[in-house]
Formats: C-alpha cells, sequence, structure tokens
C-alpha cells in the first residue's frame, strides 16, 4: 500500500528518530511505501525549489520550502506564515499522485497547513484518511491572548475554527492522543461524536533498550557537571511559555529546601534565557540549563538521570500530552507532572504507578513530591512501571495496529 504523510516537521532521511519518523519506519517495516512531505524553513535553506532529498525501495522525502513556523514568539507572523503552507502542501501532494495511487494519507495539527492536501488525495484517489490529533486548533491558541473568542481576534478565531472543521469533516478518523484529547474535543464539536470517527491513538515510539552502569551513569554525570550523589530530575524539549517556566522556575527555586534534588534542564526555545537568567540572578545552586542535545546523547542522558519533568502552563486550556514523556519511560525512569486540570497525562501516570503529579500553580505540592522522590525504592517501583506502561500500550506496533483497523474498515 502507498502511503503519503504530510508533516512541518523538517525530515531529511528516515534515520530521524521521533514519534511520526518511527510511525513511518513502522509503516515502511510492514511492507509499505511511505512518501514523506515535509517542510524545511526558510532560516534554514536559501533554496526555494520543492525537490525529493531521499528515496529508496520503501519510501521518499519530499521537501517543501517555507516560511519560518516554529522557535517564533510572534504569534501573528506565525499563523500569517502557517496559512502560507497551504497550497504548497496541495502542490507538493498533487506532484506525488502524478508517480503514484495513495490508500492512506496521515497527518497531523494544525489543518492551516494540510487541508487542501488532505482533500486533494481523497478527491483524486479515494484515499482513506487519518488525522493525528496533537494540537486542537484553534483553542490553544487562545492560551497567551494569541487569539481570542471576542473582539478583532475572533475573526482569527473563527476563520481557522472554520478550517479545523473542514480537516475533521474530510478525515475519515481522528486518532486523539488520551481520553482527555476525546473529551475536550467533542466538548467543543459535538457534531462529531454521531460520526463515530474519534478514536485514542497515543503519541508513540519504537522503544530502544537504553541500559547505562553505574560506572556509565557516572561518566555521564561528570560529563555535564551533574552531581553524582543526587536525585537528578530532568526535564527535556521546548523551552517556551506553554511549558509554563516560570512556575517551573519557582518550583525548582523552592525545592531547594530538598538537600538531596538537584534539577536539568536540556533544550531551547524563547524562555532559554529567561531560565538562564534566573539561574545567574537567584544564584541557584540545585539547577542546571544545558544546551538542546543530539537524541541519541540526550537519551543517554535522560538514562543517567531518576525522574523525568513535564511542566504545562496551568492556563493552557486545550489538553497536552507532551511527546517527551515517552523518552522518560524508555529510559525506565518515573515521572513528575506538574500540569493544568485540562490534561490528563499526570492522572494516567498515576493511575498506573509510574508518576506522580500536580497542578503548576502549586509550589508547595510540587516540593513534596520532590520530597517523595528522593525514596530510592518507590523509584525504582516506579521506572520499572514506567518501561513496561510504554512497552505495553505506546510503541509505533500499537499505533500501526489502531490505523490499519480503521483502514480495513473503510474498505482499503
Amino acid at each position: 500500500m502507498n502511503i503519503m504523510f504530510l508533516s512541518i516537521e523538517n525530515y531529511s532521511d528516515f534515520n530521524a528518530r521521533s514519534i511520526y519518523m518511527d510511525l513511518i519506519n513502522e509503516f515502511r517495516k510492514q511492507g509499505h511505501y511511505v512518501t514523506v512531505i515535509s517542510a524545511c524553513e526558510q532560516r534554514d535553506t536559501k533554496s526555494e525549489k520543492p525537490q525529493i532529498i531521499a528515496r529508496d525501495r520503501s519510501g521518499e522525502i519530499r521537501k517543501v520550502y517555507v516560511a519560518n513556523v516554529t522557535k517564533m514568539s510572534n504569534f501573528i507572523l506565525k499563523g500569517i506564515n502557517l496559512m502560507k503552507l497551504l497550497p504548497k502542501y496541495r502542490i507538493a501532494a498533487k506532484k506525488a499522485m502524478k508517480e503514484r495511487t495513495y490508500s492512506l494519507v496521515l497527518y497531523s495539527s494544525p489543518p492551516i497547513t494540510v487541508y487542501g492536501a488532505v482533500k486533494a488525495v481523497k478527491k483524486r484517489q479515494n484515499a482513506c484518511s487519518y488525522l493525528l490529533l496533537k494540537d486542537i486548533w484553534p483553542y490553544d491558541c487562545l492560551f497567551g491572548g494569541a487569539l481570542s473568542m471576542k473582539g478583532p481576534k475572533k475573526i482569527a478565531f473563527d476563520y481557522l475554527a472554520l478550517l479545523a472543521r473542514r480537516l475533521y469533516d474530510t478525515s475519515d478518523t481522528i486518532g486523539c492522543m488520551s481520553p482527555a484529547n476525546v473529551k475536550f474535543l467533542l466538548e467543543n464539536e459535538p457534531y462529531l461524536e454521531s460520526q463515530d470517527k474519534i478514536e485514542i491513538c497515543p503519541n508513540s515510539i519504537s522503544p530502544k533498550e537504553v541500559y547505562l552502569s553505574e560506572f556509565e551513569k557516572t561518566t555521564i554525570r561528570r560529563k555535564y557537571d551533574i552531581p553524582e550523589n543526587k536525585v537528578v530530575f530532568i526535564y527535556g524539549g521546548s523551552l517556551g511559555v506553554p511549558q509554563g517556566i516560570d512556575f517551573a522556575l519557582r518550583a525548582v527555586a523552592s525545592s531547594a529546601s530538598v538537600k538531596n534534588a538537584y534539577f536539568v534542564f536540556v533544550g531551547g526555545g524563547t524562555e532559554k534565557n529567561k531560565i538562564a537568567n534566573y539561574i545567574e540572578t537567584e544564584k541557584l545552586k540545585n539547577v542546571k540549563l544545558i544546551d538542546m542535545l543530539a537524541k541519541a546523547e540526550y537519551e543517554k542522558l535522560v538514562s543517567a538521570c531518576d525522574v523525568g519533568l513535564i511542566f504545562l502552563h496551568h492556563e493552557c486550556l486545550s489538553p497536552n500530552y507532551p511527546s517527551r514523556i515517552l523518552t522518560y519511560m524508555q529510559a525506565g525512569i518515573p515521572i513528575l507532572c506538574a500540569t493544568d486540570t485540562y490534561t490528563d497525562v499526570g492522572k494516567i501516570a498515576e493511575k498506573n504507578g509510574y508518576g506522580l503529579s500536580c497542578e503548576s500553580n502549586n509550589e508547595e505540592s510540587f516540593v513534596e513530591k520532590v520530597i517523595e522522590f528522593c525514596d530510592e525504592n518507590m523509584r525504582s517501583i516506579m521506572g520499572k512501571n514506567a518501561n513496561s506502561y510504554l512497552n505495553s500500550n505506546y510503541t509505533v506496533e500499537k499505533s500501526y495496529e489502531i490505523i490499519m483497523k480503521r483502514v480495513g474498515e473503510n474498505g482499503k
């Protein structure tokens, strides 16, 4: 079966590791041919010509050259640039269809990127369409005032909501990350409830066995100047406003009273400098900031730590399920989730015995959880539970089965 995958991620080959590329490679492993239509932002290239940059017997990667849409603090400009992607993806999809007939088109949010391309593939080739819903547009744009449901910004909100509904309508199936996402989507788009097209298809990876000896863990901690004898809490990924960095910094500062705890932030984003300045001005001795690392190096560092951290801003209005949790679970370490009340990432972790959670406006509760995690036996049990739950629920093999079952139901 030929499959088209549409993404704003920048992929150059099939060796990259991410929730999307791992899934793509699972389809390739199962004998399908996958055409990836991937974005390359202006900051990464001077070329504007679409081209095929990778091709083998089981797939190809086609590039769409676009204006910058990631790592942007100007939400208005980001929205304008995202809208410019719509015709480019449609053109790229049409070019791919000249060479192959596609039975399935896979894609993720946001709808203003891919709606035209999805509609074209369905109309021309009667392909089954499957939306991997990650960001519930445009509701997550309400956070931070980027959009509003009243005033002048309501015009932009209503337009994006229209595009989102068009994408939902043209999607045969909508795969949501968790029960909270299903609940939120149906509450805001109740007309979907009668269409039997929504299911849970969680973020997933192809897990690697990452085992480090005590000597290797010590070596890695020394490399990054991380204390060898402390319980190390690590956060890796985007360092932006949605992650609630202000709370994270206050919580870490409050945790200075827990002498056995140490915190590591790894990554980049609009709030990275704020973290660096806060550490310096407050003279924090219990936290370190590390620049973004290569995937393999980051995974080793996580395995040398003791607890994974999830931070989400308390004012987020739509549920999120950060994929960074999968790296923690792969490493077999428990998770501490400080989040808003919409998401269920922390609730699922607690229910299945691999983490603890608190609201990301309660520093005292956060410190209490940090103290609990200083218990080595508890960390060991929860870490094993995390790895076991990952392998039972969050693998690309599971996602592949979920998607292919729907494809079969739609007669492909």
